[in-house]
């Protein structure tokens, strides 16, 4: 019986406790890293009562403004890793020794998603043709940037599970196979840094982090400013580096993956490296304008400086769709921009991509610029005509430009642009 009321007593207590961290904080209860969605109360409407949605959002908000919830998810994660290896983070793979990888970088590396022979010969071929038209009529240089992904670098720290479906080719080695062999410019950072893992002084890859190490970023920048400068013969400055300071806590975006785990103790790894550096710029003659387009690689050029140093401008089209920097203060897609003349107004277009972009290098971006250009004005044309005399299809457009504050014309012209990119990409021009 005593028992009995002391475990009453207990779940008051505990009920009390929650209550009350839930109304005054009065505990400090550190937040949860990665994606964590806005919780509001939901509001009561005669409509949702009756269906049961206002009671379900209601039951989620109480759930998600839990006094001490981080506290209890941290120690729900630390059991499920610490007894069975499960990773509460959205497609993480916990490899051999710990290693944390994204699950679409180990079947990229295995080659799961290969693309196929002709869809990269068909893409690479553009690219060249790209590349020097480009090049010939508005002096505009054109270079892929392949960069490092986990799954290929720490290949035996894939569980052996996902090792069973390995295909013989990755989108990576055909397209850099096919623009060594079509004439298109690229570093390739991937292949370099697997030569230099065995002998490197310092981790290229952190063990809990999803891109390269910052240490490593400096190497590939370092080399991305001697081939511009060499290459193009553009006005670059030079990377010294003065000094290296090692660190057994991760900094920057070094354990980015570790950090979402949510554990209460986090995972053990290696000192990482960290550069000081400065550039030495050539100040008399002005700074060349770039536009990259690609993955979350660029992040590790952007926010040390790299970026800076080396152009007028921070033109970033990350996927092909969201333009950076004004992404960062408001919403802006490549579908607001005049595409092909923010294009031609560059001095350098970089296409920076993991896996070779999943078997789609520029997501998108070779083909649209290239219909964009002469080559495709002629079917964007046919495609507005088309749309015009559709009844049907002219009212949807009229719909969207209302949706998206355009002009109809301007409307008409994106989606006859869409069309004819999309036959570009499934190789069905006339």
């Amino acid at each position: 019986m005593i028992a009995k009321k002391r475990l009453f007593f207990l779940m008051l207590w505990l009920m009390a406790a929650f209550a009350i961290q839930t109304k005054t904080h009065f505990i400090h209860s550190k937040g949860l890293e990665g994606f964590v969605p806005k919780d509001s109360v939901p509001s009561f409407t005669n409509e949702s009562w009756l269906n049961g949605a206002y009671q379900s959002a209601y039951s989620s908000h109480i759930n998600n403004t839990l006094g001490f919830r981080s506290d209890l998810v941290r120690l729900y994660n630390q059991l499920d890793f610490s007894l069975f290896r499960i990773p509460h983070a959205n497609k993480i793979v916990v490899g051999k020794n710990d290693y944390l990888i994204a699950q679409q970088y180990i079947e990229a590396s295995l080659g799961y998603d290969f693309a196929g022979k002709n869809t990269i010969d068909r893409t690479v071929e553009l690219m060249k043709a790209l590349q020097d038209k480009l090049e010939q009529t508005a002096h505009v240089h054109f270079l892929v940037f392949f960069v490092p992904d986990k799954g290929s670098f720490y290949p035996d720290a894939i569980p052996q599970r996902y090792l069973k479906k390995k295909q013989p080719l990755t989108n990576y080695a055909y397209y850099v196979e096919r623009c060594k062999a079509a004439g298109v410019n690229f570093i390739d950072c991937n292949s370099w840094f697997l030569k230099m893992k065995d002998t490197s002084k310092y981790v290229l890859y952190p063990k809990t982090g999803i891109h390269w190490s910052t240490y490593a970023s400096t190497l590939a920048v370092d080399s991305l400013m001697k081939y511009l400068r060499i290459k193009f013969g553009m006005n670059i400055p030079r990377l010294s580096i003065d000094s290296i300071s090692m660190s057994r806590t991760a900094k920057y975006e070094d354990d980015d993956i570790g950090r979402t785990l949510n554990l209460i103790w986090p995972l053990a790894y290696p000192p990482l490296a960290y550069p000081a550096f400065h550039f030495t710029p050539d100040t008399t003659k002005p700074k060349p304008r770039a536009l990259f387009v690609g993955d979350s690689f660029y992040w590790q050029l952007y926010y040390p400086g790299f970026i800076d140093a080396m152009f007028g401008n921070r033109e970033f089209w990350y996927y092909n769709k969201d333009v950076y920097p004004e992404t960062f203060s408001a919403p802006k897609s490549t579908d607001q921009l005049n595409y092909i003349k923010d294009v031609l107004s560059q001095d350098l277009v970089v296409l920076i991509q993991t896996n070779a972009g999943y078997g789609n290098v520029g997501y998108g971006f070779v083909q649209q610029t290239w219909q964009g250009l002469s080559e495709g004005n002629d079917r964007v044309k046919e495609f507005e005509l088309q749309i015009r005399n559709s009844a049907e299809w002219f009212e949807k457009v009229k719909q969207k430009a209302a949706q998206n504050k355009v002009s109809v014309d301007e409307q008409v012209h994106r989606d006859a642009v869409y069309m004819a990119n999309q036959e570009v990409m499934n190789g069905k021009t006339k």
